[in-house]
């Protein structure tokens, strides 16, 4: 029933830094949602908090919603529950 606590904080340049909890966990692995997206897709699996999202804005100089969650992680295997989702605006 654990939960990672993730939170996200704009940078310039679009740039999203991500922090997390990993509890006893070997990491996270880290979903994101853009406009236009059908659902979360997997952007990556981390073992050390900070992650930082570099992706570009889809349109460029328009600012850009994203929206995170991630899940603990042990042995290859997601457990757990998501953590709560994080929405974040960036900013090119």
């Amino acid at each position: 029933t654990a939960k990672p606590r993730l939170t996200g904080v704009p940078k310039p340049h679009a740039v999203v830094e991500l922090t997390f909890n990993k509890l006893k966990s070997d990491g996270v692995n880290i979903y994101s949602q853009r406009e236009g997206d059908a659902g979360f897709v997997f952007l990556a699996r981390d073992t050390a908090t900070p992650y930082v999202d570099t992706r570009a804005c889809l349109v460029a100089g328009k600012p850009e919603t994203r929206k995170y969650k991630a899940i603990f992680v042990i042995d290859d295997q997601e457990v757990g529950q998501a953590s709560d989702e994080v929405v974040v605006t960036c900013q090119p």
